[in-house]
């Protein structure tokens, strides 16, 4: 038996759903996570519980800066950069696979980490989590030792509001890594 959507306790798991299709009215799916509900008629019925939930408060009328850039054969890090010359208080990267990403690229997040830029890792994969597995120059364990937080099983676009609302409190890449591991 499901659960309706009553309270806001009852809130549908964000984390796991995602937009697949441009105009499909059964575009939003769950990957790896399976089938969450059921949207009849006269109302929305939930058959599980997201495990993993997190409320970070809004405590500022304007958040930081974040940019997203992706991760992409030929990419040389000048949109990093430019992020940063723009002002960016962190920028997440759209890396490959687990979240790797090539050297130019890997050269300028370590800029950016040297200048107090915190820098999210994410992945252009839809399903999967990104790990500091890989220990060659712009691979997860080596972004992760320059100080690179990975983003979990958050999409760049998720990564990006929440590193917004979390950077209201802190910029420690110790205490980021905490909320995106929550």
């Amino acid at each position: 038996m499901g659960r309706e959507l009553d309270t806001p306790r009852n809130q549908p798991p964000f984390r796991e759903v995602t937009k697949t299709h441009t105009s499909d009215v059964e575009t939003f799916k769950s990957g790896d996570f399976g089938f969450l509900g059921n949207a009849d008629n006269d109302r929305v019925i939930f058959y599980r519980a997201p495990l993993r939930r997190q409320h970070v408060p809004l405590v500022q009328e304007k958040l930081p800066y974040v940019e997203i850039v992706a991760m992409y054969g030929g990419a040389d890090g000048t949109m990093v950069r430019a992020a940063v010359a723009a002002g960016a208080k962190a920028i997440v990267v759209q890396g490959l696979g687990w979240g790797n990403m090539n050297i130019p690229m890997f050269e300028a997040v370590q800029e950016a980490i040297a200048k107090k830029v915190a820098v999210i890792v994410s992945t252009r994969v839809p399903n999967g989590r990104v790990l500091p597995v890989y220990g060659f120059k712009g691979g997860g364990k080596t972004l992760k030792e320059a100080g690179a937080v990975m983003a979990d099983n958050l999409p760049p676009q998720k990564a990006r509001i929440l590193a917004m609302l979390a950077l209201q409190k802190t910029s420690d890449p110790a205490e980021l890594q905490k909320l995106f591991d929550r």
